[in-house]
C-alpha cells in the first residue's frame, strides 16, 4: 500500500491523503506537509499495513496516533491556517544529552539552550566522544521543523524548543541539587510542557520528585502548570522505582506498536498514564519493523565533498558515528534515522500532543491536560490491557494516546461546541473505543 501511494505522489497524481481518508465531508482529513519522510511517519498518520516508502522497512499494521487529523482539525476549526502555525505559541523544552543546534530541521526552533554538563561541540550542544545524540533525536520527534521540504516533521512543528543540556561530567554536589538547577532554568524560559526520555538516578528520594513536578504544576505557565513528561523506561518491569515517572503529577509515557499492542520492553506500573506508538526495532537483518523517523545529529565527514552526493559507506560516518550500530547514514545522508526506539522516542510525541492540546485551549491546568490525554486515550488491545472500570491497565495505563479526540475536547472545555457534523466526522476517522466518547468526564 504504502509504495503505491508514494508513487502518486511521486507522479503528482494526488496532493493529499484524501482518497485513504474519505472525504471532507464523512472524515476530518490530515494536514498533510511536503516534509521528504512524512509518508513513513505512521506514528504521526498510518495507512499501513506495507513497506514505507523511505528506506522499505515494514509497518505492521494501521494503528497510530492520529495526530495529522489533529493538526486537520485545528485547521478545520479555524486555530491555525497552516502547518507552521502549529504550536507557534508554545515553549517545548527538552531536557536530554545532546542537541545539534545546527541541524536543518532544528536550527530555527531554539529560543533558549544551556549545557549543565560537560565539554560540547564548538558552537554546537553535544560532544562526540562520548557520543551524544538522543536529544536531538528526542527533539525531532517532539518538534522538527514542518512543511520545509525537507527531513521530517515534528508532533508540534511549530513549537519553540528550550534546550537543557545534561549528563557529561559528574555534577558536583547531590544529585537533587543537580536536577533542581536543571529544571529551575527551564521553568525560568517559560516552557509549558517539558520531556524527559530518560531515568533518574536512583539515589533521588521519591520526596524530591513530588516537590519537583508540584512546583512546575504550581508555577509554570503563570499558574496554569508546567506540564513534565517521563519516558516510563525498556526493561519490561514495573518502574515504581522511578520516583519521577511514578509519581502522579508527572505525565508518564509507555510504546505501543502498530498493531496497537504495546511493546514488551515498555515498564508499566499504577501510575502509567498511557501509550505512544514507536519503532520495534529489527525484524531481520535489513529491514526494521514499526520504524520511525527522526532527526540525527550530523557531522559532515572528510568524504563528504561539498555539493556530493554521499556514497553509503560515506554517510555512514556522520550522525550517530560509525562505531555505533545505530549510525544516521544508510544513504540518508546522516542528518536523519529510522532507527530510534523505546519509550525514549514515545515521550516526546506526547510531548508534541500536549501542545497541541495547549494551543486548542490555552486556559487549561497541567492537571486538565493530563487529564484530557487519559480520558481520551483508545483503548487498544483490550483482552491483552484488561482495563479496569476506571479504564485503566497496569500494563497500557489509559490507553493508546489519541491526538485528534484530544485536540476536540481540549477545544470544547474552552468554551466552544463542535457541531454535531464535526463529531460526526471524528467519529468516523477515530472511532471511539468507549461507552461515551462526548459527555465529559468520559465514560
Amino acid at each position: 500500500m504504502y509504495s503505491k501511494i508514494f508513487a502518486l505522489l511521486s507522479l503528482g497524481v494526488v496532493s493529499s491523503w484524501a482518497w485513504a481518508a474519505g472525504s471532507a465531508k464523512t472524515h476530518i482529513l490530515p494536514l498533510v506537509p511536503n516534509d521528504t519522510y512524512f509518508t513513513s511517519q505512521w506514528n504521526l498518520h498510518n495507512e499501513g499495513p506495507g513497506l514505507t516508502p523511505m528506506g522499505k522497512a515494514r509497518v505492521q499494521g494501521n494503528d497510530h496516533a492520529h495526530i495529522g487529523e489533529a493538526w486537520g482539525l485545528l485547521r478545520d476549526l479555524g486555530v491555525v491556517k497552516n502547518v507552521r502555525d502549529i504550536g507557534k505559541t508554545i515553549r517545548l523544552a527538552v531536557i536530554d544529552d545532546g542537541f545539534d543546534l545546527q541541524h536543518e530541521d532544528l536550527k530555527d526552533k531554539f529560543v533558549a539552550t544551556k549545557n549543565f554538563g560537560g565539554p560540547v561541540k564548538f558552537n554546537n550542544l553535544f560532544s562526540i566522544a562520548p557520543n551524544n545524540f538522543h536529544g536531538t533525536l528526542v527533539s525531532g520527534l517532539a518538534a522538527a521543523s514542518g512543511d520545509n521540504g525537507k527531513g521530517i516533521i515534528g508532533a508540534c512543528p511549530g513549537c519553540r524548543i528550550v534546550a537543557a543540556r545534561m549528563g557529561g561530567d559528574k555534577p558536583t554536589g547531590s544529585i537533587e541539587d543537580y536536577y533542581e538547577k536543571i529544571f529551575d532554568w527551564v521553568l525560568a524560559q517559560n516552557a509549558d510542557v517539558i520531556n524527559c526520555s530518560w531515568g533518574p538516578d536512583p539515589s533521588m528520594s521519591p520526596g524530591f520528585a513530588k516537590h519537583l513536578v508540584d512546583r512546575l504544576a504550581r508555577e509554570g505557565r503563570k499558574g496554569k502548570g508546567t506540564v513534565v513528561v517521563f519516558a516510563s523506561g525498556n526493561t519490561g518491569q514495573d518502574f515504581t522505582w522511578n520516583h519521577f515517572a511514578s509519581y502522579p503529577g508527572a505525565l508518564t509515557v509507555g510504546a505501543s506498536n502498530s498493531l496497537g499492542m504495546r511493546h514488551s520492553f515498555s515498564n508499566f506500573g499504577p501510575n502509567l498514564d498511557l501509550l505512544a506508538p514507536t519503532s520495534g526495532g529489527k525484524g531481520t537483518p535489513t529491514q526494521y519493523i514499526d520504524p520511525i523517523w527522526t532527526t540525527d545529529n550530523y557531522v559532515a565527514p572528510d568524504c563528504l565533498l561539498p555539493g556530493g552526493a554521499p556514497t553509503p559507506a560515506c554517510s555512514d560516518q556522520a550522525g550517530w558515528t560509525p562505531f555505533s550500530n545505530m549510525a544516521g547514514g544508510d544513504n540518508w545522508e546522516g542528518r536523519y534515522s529510522n532507527r530510534f526506539s523505546h519509550t525514549s522516542s514515545a515521550a516526546p510525541l506526547v510531548s508534541g500532543v500536549v501542545a497541541l492540546v495547549m494551543q486548542a485551549n490555552p486556559n487549561l491546568t497541567a492537571g486538565e491536560v493530563q487529564s484530557i490525554l487519559q480520558q481520551t486515550a483508545d483503548r487498544i488491545a483490550p483482552k491483552d490491557a484488561r482495563y479496569d472500570n476506571r479504564g485503566f491497565s497496569m500494563l497500557y495505563g489509559y490507553g493508546r494516546i489519541n491526538a485528534l479526540r484530544a485536540v476536540a475536547v481540549a477545544y470544547e472545555m474552552g468554551g466552544k461546541s463542535l457541531d454535531d457534523s464535526t463529531r460526526a466526522r471524528i467519529d468516523h476517522t477515530s472511532p471511539c473505543t468507549r461507552k461515551n466518547c462526548w459527555d465529559w468526564p468520559l465514560k
